[in-house]
This record gives C-alpha cells, sequence and structure tokens, in this order.
C-alpha cells in the first residue's frame, strides 16, 4: 500500500526550502524529487554534474528528462580524477567525490545570489542509504546538504512505490552508480578504462542485462555480476556476452549471480 502521508510530509518539507536547488543525477531518487516538486509547482533549479565518472548514457538520459519537463537546470561537469585522493580509489572516494560535487554546487549558488539568505541545496539521499556503508553522507553533512526522502523516512521501496503511484516515468529504473564504483578499492582507473567499462555495459544492455556491473578487482580479473532475477537472460545470451566482454578487451572475466548487486567491495 502506498503511504500517501509520507508524500504529503514530503511535500510540505520540500515547500519550506528556500530557493532550492537539487542534486540531479537522473536516478529514481533524484527523479522523484524533481518530480514531485514538479507536481507541487515548486520552484526549483537542478544541477546535473558530468565527468568521466559518469556515464554518458545516463546523462543524455537526465538532461533528456529535464528538458522534457521544462525543469530549468545546469549542467557542471567535474574530473574527479584530477583528486588525488579520489584517483586513489581508496575506500573513502566516495566522500572525498561528494566533497568535490557538492562544494562546487555550493560555490555555483553562493557566487550566483551573492550576500542574503543562500539556496537550500538538496538530494536524492533515501532513508535505506543511511543504513548502507555511504561515506560521502559525512560530505554531506559537513556541507549543510539537504536529504528530504532520508529526512521523511521514505526508502527506496517507497520511493519507487510513490513514483509509481504518481504516474512518474520509469519508476523501476535500476540503479546506475558512478563508474569509479566498479574498480576494487586501490585499483586505480584511468579515463580510458572507465569509458571501456562503460561502452561495454551498453553493449551487455542490448541483449536485455539491466540489473549488472562490469567490476575490475584488484588482480586485474574481470567480473560481470548480475542479479539472480536476470540468469534467464544470462543463459540466452551467454556467447554473445562472453563475446562482448572479450571485445572490450576483458579476457580473465569470470560471471557471477547474486541477489543483490550494489556494494560488492564493501561486502568482502
Amino acid at each position: 500500500m502506498v503511504n500517501t502521508a509520507k508524500l504529503e510530509a514530503l511535500e510540505s518539507k520540500l515547500k519550506g526550502f528556500f530557493s532550492p536547488v537539487l542534486a540531479f543525477s537522473g536516478g529514481v531518487d533524484s527523479r522523484f524529487l524533481a518530480h514531485v516538486m514538479y507536481r507541487a509547482g515548486i520552484t526549483f533549479t537542478a544541477v546535473h554534474i558530468t565527468g568521466e565518472h559518469v556515464p554518458r548514457a545516463e546523462s543524455a538520459k537526465a538532461l533528456n528528462w529535464l528538458q522534457t519537463h521544462d525543469i530549468p537546470y545546469q549542467a557542471l561537469r567535474l574530473s574527479p580524477l584530477s583528486v588525488p585522493e579520489i584517483a586513489e580509489n581508496g575506500s573513502a572516494r566516495c566522500y572525498h567525490c561528494k566533497r568535490l560535487l557538492f562544494s562546487t554546487i555550493k560555490e555555483m549558488v553562493e557566487i550566483n545570489d551573492g550576500e542574503g539568505e543562500q539556496p537550500t541545496i538538496i538530494d536524492g539521499t533515501n532513508a535505506s542509504d543511511l543504513g548502507e556503508y555511504r561515506p560521502g553522507l559525512k560530505a554531506l553533512e559537513e556541507l549543510g546538504v539537504v536529504s528530504p526522502l532520508a529526512l521523511c523516512d521514505i526508502s527506496k521501496e517507497e520511493v519507487r512505490a510513490l513514483a509509481e503511484a504518481t504516474d512518474m516515468e520509469h519508476s523501476d529504473q535500476p540503479a546506475t552508480p558512478c563508474l569509479l564504483t566498479r574498480f576494487s578499492y586501490g585499483t586505480t582507473p584511468d579515463e580510458d578504462l572507465l569509458q571501456r567499462v562503460e561502452e561495454c555495459e551498453v553493449a551487455l544492455k542490448r541483449y536485455g542485462l539491466q540489473n549488472f556491473r562490469v567490476r575490475i578487482l584488484d588482480d586485474g580479473t574481470q567480473v560481470l555480476q548480475v542479479s539472480s532475477d536476470e540468469k534467464g537472460v544470462l543463459h540466452k545470451h551467454h556467447e554473445a556476452i562472453e563475446d562482448t566482454l572479450r571485445s572490450a578487451g576483458f579476457d580473465s572475466f569470470k560471471i557471477h549471480c547474486s541477489e543483490r548487486v550494489s556494494g560488492f567491495y564493501d561486502r568482502k
């Protein structure tokens, strides 16, 4: 059953923010926040970050969605690999990356608005994220970023249910985290390897795979991690999928099915 009380609480919370600025990845969480504000007639600006860590197809979808709904936005390009603490890909990578992203948004907001009350920067962190290993949450707290979904105790499952109930497109959208999450902690990728992983995943989607990742382990081994729900697709296109991995230059790969795809390196 859809929790309409939580939806009402979320709308009320969002209406209380001064000139909200939404960090918009285009994932289901940030899209849902934009969707709710759009429906409620709340004036806001979306900010979408691009860079070598963001799949280009996902950026294109995100910007197209904003344009289709005539939502004001700014697209900023950053290069996380230029920051040593991010490029070395340690376990605190997400903290340093969030610091970079939201510091940049904060500087943009302050430059544009000058003195006086500053716009509220919000993001799509949901209540389910609070129970996971999310070092980036510390950066959000330090920078005063507000997470309305988490504040209203709305879980990932509830985001999808509320999105569907309010007719948001593609409420079943799979999560697509940044490309740096494909690499073992301590494995330093370059832009070319990030692009190769990205292009390989795009090619694999043509066979019907949706919830999966191409992982690079610290010994150089590659793992195609696929959700157990998609075993049928994997078996049906097994040879073509293996050929695609080899064509991408991944010759020492393994295929691994798991109930849960996210948080792969944090469960080791």
